[in-house]
């Protein structure tokens, strides 16, 4: 199968509500994290207009997303996403990370 699905992201160092705002607000970024697969989580921001892009297609929940952070790439599923109740904004993403060894729940 070939990544239909390619996010860009980049690592982010400062946690909180108020750096996750300010992510939002002025550089129009969606704050994420990477979990599982026995690894650290990694928390990482994503360009909002490349997550809207790639939810339009249905599929982007059901399908293997390869997420490039920093140039490094993981192979991760899509597990939650929160979006603003009036607003059409995501607020915040979360990926799991997968491999042909483990399985995952996917609901």
């Amino acid at each position: 199968m070939s990544d239909a699905f390619e996010i860009h992201a980049t690592a982010r160092t400062e946690l909180g509500k108020g750096a996750s705002r300010r992510l939002r607000r002025q550089a129009d970024l969606v704050p994420a994290i990477v979990y599982g697969e026995d690894k650290a989580p990694a928390n990482i921001s994503i360009p909002h207009k490349d997550l809207i892009k790639a939810i339009a297609n249905e599929a982007f929940f059901s399908h293997i997303i390869k997420l490039v952070i920093d140039k490094k790439a993981e192979q991760v599923v899509i597990k939650a996403l929160q979006r603003h109740p009036a607003k059409s904004r995501i607020l915040h993403a979360d990926f799991q990370r997968v491999s042909a060894n483990h399985a995952i729940t996917v609901a």
